[in-house]
């Protein structure tokens, strides 16, 4: 007796099935993990080739995931697909300016992106990741738009942690990147639609020995040829733009693992750094003497 589709949507059945997959399939799961509505488009010979495996792996895949063949898996792409471009969350939500329900729906996605995050990493390509981190000189972090974003709040968490990071100003990629040796690391991000000079970057650091460490929305990203490592990080958010929540969570989660690695050196850094910016607080710059906030009645008297 036949087996009914799974309830879950697809692009769940894909994150949960991913790290269980044989590596030929996971080759499919690749090609759809990020963005699974582009196979809506695709025939199965296609799929094949994009994935480089035989058509008969691309049925034991859809099989794999819970469905009685390679028609009713398009069908669930499809319908996927419809969803989204069809009625969108945003004309399907009953009040769209009720923030309290919108930013409910907000948080939800986001979950979903976090899990799916988590579902699509494993720890080896984490552990080098920070392996690359640790290692570098220097290190320069560069991405445009919400990329560029991102890149300042990865900055931000790791020179916290005791591993200082130019977050690079897109105005200035070429000289930035053209001052990195084998040394150093280049940390790369780009989100759908992608920044031709950042991919550029990516592409003169590599021809030029300096290791490249990527941040993308998907794992064949324009990315994918030009980084040692490159890491998806789901981030389509209620707008169908990109979040920078499952980012910033990785970001911080790099940063305080690299962290305890020197505990007494990041306390000690914090509490310097602390005792720098104590002018800059507003109850230390601000004049708090008796009577300062009554100037103007003194001279009306």
């Amino acid at each position: 007796m036949s087996t009914p589709a799974p309830a879950q949507p697809i692009q769940t059945r894909l994150a949960e099935a991913y790290h269980e997959l044989p590596e030929a399939m996971r080759r499919i799961a690749d090609a759809l993990m990020s963005d699974p509505l582009l196979g809506a488009l695709w025939g199965i010979e296609s799929m094949a080739d994009r994935a480089e495996v035989s058509v008969g792996t691309v049925v034991r895949f859809a099989k794999r995931l819970g469905y009685r063949g390679f028609s009713e898996f398009r069908d669930a792409l499809r319908e996927a697909c419809q969803a989204r471009s069809g009625d969108s969350d945003l004309e399907s939500m009953e009040s769209p300016t009720d923030v309290f329900g919108t930013l409910a729906e907000v948080a939800r996605r986001d979950g979903e992106n976090l899990n799916r995050l988590i579902q699509m990493v494993d720890q080896p390509t984490l552990e080098s990741a920070a392996r690359m981190l640790v290692q570098a000189h220097h290190r320069v972090i560069l991405g445009r738009g919400v990329s560029h974003v991102m890149s300042l709040v990865m900055a931000l968490y790791l020179t916290q942690a005791g591993l200082p990071c130019i977050a690079a100003i897109p105005s200035d990629f070429s000289n930035q990147v053209a001052n990195l040796d084998s040394h150093d690391l280049l940390v790369v991000l780009s989100f759908a639609p992608y920044s031709r000079e950042t991919i550029d970057s990516a592409i003169f650091a590599r021809s030029n020995n300096i290791p490249v460490l990527a941040f993308s929305d998907r794992a064949d990203s324009p990315l994918k040829d030009h980084a040692d490592i490159l890491i998806p990080v789901p981030s389509e958010d209620l707008l169908f733009s990109c979040s920078i929540t499952t980012f910033a969570a990785l970001a911080h989660a790099f940063a305080i693992v690299l962290a305890a690695q020197d505990h007494a050196g990041t306390l000690k850094r914090l509490k310097a750094a602390d005792k720098v910016a104590q002018p800059l607080f507003m109850n230390h710059w601000l004049p708090m003497q008796p009577g300062a906030f009554n100037l103007g009645r003194s001279r009306k008297r």
